[in-house]
């Protein structure tokens, strides 16, 4: 392959990482309030403080900056999510947030809608793309959860969206117990050789 065609697979390249990584960074502004209720959740924080247990509990995914964390803080207490204290840290004031108990149901409803999200995306990576690298047993799992069937049956959704629903559900589930059982014919078929292969060395 010639320079410039080198180059410019890079280029293109380059180009693809980008516009994948601003995507990423608007899916990861989307979960902030999430973040800064669960880590509130567990015990008030002052603004610093906050910003490293979201950068060290989600292992560095999220890395908010003063700029970035302070307006969702407005907005959560404006919202009556969370709210403050004024403490004094020698001779400065600082701002100790805390979880309210609007917070803390606002929260639970935010994390089985997440989750009921996070399903609905791996049932369309697994129904498009069939030789996709995802663990069969985390895509599975989620078709046990209550919670996308507890939606089904809510009077919020009318018989004919349910009806598609759960029709594709069942396409999704379809082609996963055929993956299953494929995994479990090659697992079979091990099984068979190695019992073969130890009769031998018995002889």
């Amino acid at each position: 392959m010639s320079s410039s065609n080198n180059k410019e697979t890079t280029k293109i390249s380059l180009e693809i990482d980008n516009i994948a990584n601003n995507i990423i960074k608007s899916m990861k502004k989307g979960y902030i309030n999430t973040l800064i209720l669960l880590a509130l959740g567990k015990e008030p924080s002052h603004g610093y403080n906050l910003m490293q247990k979201i950068k060290e509990e989600s292992y560095g995914a999220w890395n908010p900056t003063a700029s970035s964390l302070y307006p969702h803080l407005s907005s959560l207490t404006d919202d009556e999510l969370i709210t403050f204290t004024i403490e004094m840290d020698g001779k400065r004031e600082r701002k100790v947030y805390k979880i309210t108990e609007k917070g803390k149901k606002t929260l639970k409803i935010l994390l089985k809608k997440q989750r009921s999200m996070i399903n609905s995306l791996h049932s369309m990576v697994i129904f498009n793309l069939e030789e996709s690298n995802y663990s069969i047993i985390d895509d599975f799992q989620g078709f046990f959860d209550s919670d996308w069937l507890d939606d089904m049956t809510s009077d919020s959704k009318k018989k004919k969206d349910k009806f598609a629903i759960l029709s594709r559900r069942k396409q999704v589930l379809s082609f996963l117990i055929d993956k299953l059982e494929n995994l479990a014919n090659d697992i079979n078929k091990e099984i068979v050789s190695l019992k073969g292969k130890r009769t031998l060395s018995w002889l």
